[in-house]
Order: C-alpha cells, then sequence, then structure tokens
C-alpha cells in the first residue's frame, strides 16, 4: 500500500521532528491524535517558515496520549479526535476547535460481498452486530449463503479519539469493550488501514485521510469505505452517496449529510489557557493556517465558530464559560 507506507515512514519519524532552524530560541512540543497530525505536520513547518526563531517538534500516539503528556506537562499541546471528557476539563484542559474531520468505516476492496454492501450500505444496526460479533459471516450481512466468508474485526490498541467516535455511531458500549471482541487491535490509524489492507474478510475504520489517498483523493491502496446506509432502507440513496473520492466525502461532512458521529470536531488542547509562543501559534492555526486546511484533506469550521475559539484564546476564555 503506497500511500500508506509513505505515512507510516512519516510517523516514524514523528517524535525526532524538527521543522525550523537549529538555533529556535522557543522550542513547542505537539502530541496525540493521528487525525490532525498529517496537517498539524504542516502547520508546524509553515509556521516556522515564517517564525525562524521557533522550533516544533511533532508526535503521534493518539489522543490519550496526548491529552496524558499535556496534561502532565511533557508537551504544550495536545491534539485531541474527540470531544473532551468532564474529567478531562476539571484536571485543566484548555481545548480550542480547529477544524472538522471524520472517521468511516473500511473494508478490502475484494470483499466477497463488496458490491451488495456497494449497493445496499450499511446501518447502524449492520455495524453493531458485526463488530460485537452477533454476525460472523459477511453472507449473513447480505443474505447469501457463501464460504470462506467469516468476518475479521480490527479496532485501535491505543487510546483512540477516533474509536471512541466510531463505536458512538452505532452503540453505547466502551472502546476497552470493543478491543475485547476484536480479532486483533493497532497501534495508529496506518497499522489498521495496512491490516485491513491485507485481509480480505476484515472491517475496521480510520480517519477519513487514512482512508483516502493523500495526493490523489482517490481511494487508499486496497481499502475501501463503507457506505452508510442512514435510513435503513437497504439501499444507498443518492443522498447517501458521496464517498467516489476524497472531496465528495469531504463535502457531505461540510454538508452534514454525513452524520456526526462519526464526523466530529479535532482539537488542540493546552493545561490551561495558552501563553507566549504557544498562544501565537494556537491563534495563526485558526487565522492564517486555515487556508492549508481543505487542501490537506480536512473541513473548515464555519467563520462564526473560527472567530469563537479566537476568542476563547485570547481571552482565556473557561470551557465552562463558552
Amino acid at each position: 500500500m503506497k500511500q500508506l507506507t509513505r505515512i507510516g515512514a512519516v510517523a516514524g519519524i514523528a517524535a525526532a521532528l524538527t521543522t525550523s532552524p537549529v538555533q529556535a530560541e522557543t522550542t513547542i512540543r505537539v502530541s496525540g491524535g493521528w487525525a490532525p497530525y498529517p496537517l498539524m505536520v504542516i502547520w508546524a513547518d509553515k509556521y516556522a517558515d515564517v517564525n525562524d526563531d521557533v522550533e516544533i517538534k511533532v508526535a503521534g500516539g493518539g489522543t490519550g496520549k496526548g491529552v496524558s503528556d499535556v496534561l502532565n506537562g511533557q508537551v504544550d499541546i495536545g491534539m485531541m479526535g474527540r470531544d473532551p471528557a468532564q474529567e478531562e476539563i476539571a484536571q485543566g484542559l484548555f481545548p480550542i476547535a480547529i477544524i472538522k474531520d471524520s472517521v468511516i468505516g473500511t473494508i478490502h476492496k475484494d470483499n466477497p460481498v463488496f458490491d451488495d454492501i456497494q449497493a445496499q450500505g450499511l446501518s447502524r444496526e449492520d455495524f453493531n452486530a458485526i463488530f460485537t460479533k452477533k454476525v460472523t459471516h459477511w453472507g449473513e450481512v447480505v443474505g447469501k449463503d457463501l464460504e470462506n466468508d467469516k468476518i475479521v474485526v480490527y479496532g485501535r490498541s491505543d487510546a483512540s479519539g477516533a474509536a471512541k467516535t466510531w463505536y458512538k455511531l452505532f452503540s453505547k458500549a466502551s472502546q476497552a469493550e470493543f478491543q475485547n471482541i476484536a480479532d486483533a487491535n493497532f497501534n495508529g490509524d496506518q497499522p489498521l488501514a495496512a491490516a485491513v489492507g491485507d485481509e480480505v474478510n476484515a472491517i475496521g475504520f480510520n480517519n477519513l485521510n487514512f482512508a483516502y489517498n493523500i495526493e490523489t483523493g482517490g481511494y487508499a491502496g486496497d481499502i475501501r469505505p463503507i457506505p452508510l446506509d442512514l435510513n435503513n432502507n437497504n439501499v444507498v440513496d443518492p443522498d447517501e452517496s458521496f464517498y467516489q473520492n476524497r472531496q465528495s466525502f469531504l463535502d457531505a461532512v461540510a454538508g452534514g449529510q454525513y452524520p456526526s458521529p462519526p464526523a466530529r470536531q479535532i482539537y488542540l488542547a493546552g493545561k490551561g489557557p495558552f501563553t507566549g509562543e504557544v498562544k501565537n501559534f494556537i491563534t495563526w492555526t485558526l487565522t492564517e493556517g486555515q487556508k492549508y486546511v481543505a487542501e490537506n484533506g480536512y473541513v473548515q469550521l464555519s467563520e462564526d465558530a473560527l472567530q469563537a475559539q479566537r476568542r476563547y484564546v485570547e481571552n482565556a476564555v473557561k470551557p465552562s464559560e463558552r
């Protein structure tokens, strides 16, 4: 999977990434969710281009790691692929929404019932039955008698905002419960996408920029998005058919045709209000940095929402007062 390999190579050097000259006077440390990670790498590079006294180091690790790192003072910014929890807010987490993104279900292009799924989609009930293993064969999903069609369920092993958001589409169960059911769990988007691409009977889920090719906007390798049958009529209706390429999917997220969850806001969070150069960088992501959002496969927040987030940053508005 050429595109996924390229992302994996980037992820492998994430912890050591430096985007500005060695003589930089200020270092900003960032870790966390894989959903905003590709954009954060670009932002870090672009910001350092115009601020040569700033060094930005970016690492992934998942939303849970980003939250833990920032609350423990190990980084200045935690990247989050889910809404902040109240207990995190109580510990001083200061989240700022920056973009909108989505999680998408994925299967192999040679899945034994691929054409059926593309035509009829999967409903919330279908996903629940598959991921809880109440249904264990692809033939059961579409009403066919098949051989060699046992479903292989994959999930995430890290504290993943994508996983939590995905499961909310069809269940109130925790990520840990689904981890115990899955046939295998993977640490990060790229390994999960690669696993689905290597197993024709697999089902998984990915942040959209790992389900589509970053460079071309087409499909990524051998994985394909699963259409949602939102009205439970066993047909992918015209207003449910927007998976042909990344742009059509992004338009559906922006327009609200794709539900939330698994569409969601992405956050950058500090421990307490941002100050100094970190505050300057966060403000830049909400202003100049927004011009890099759409071209890199994300959805911009509305201008009203961006103005609100800028006000929260500038005036250190507590989450409880927003």
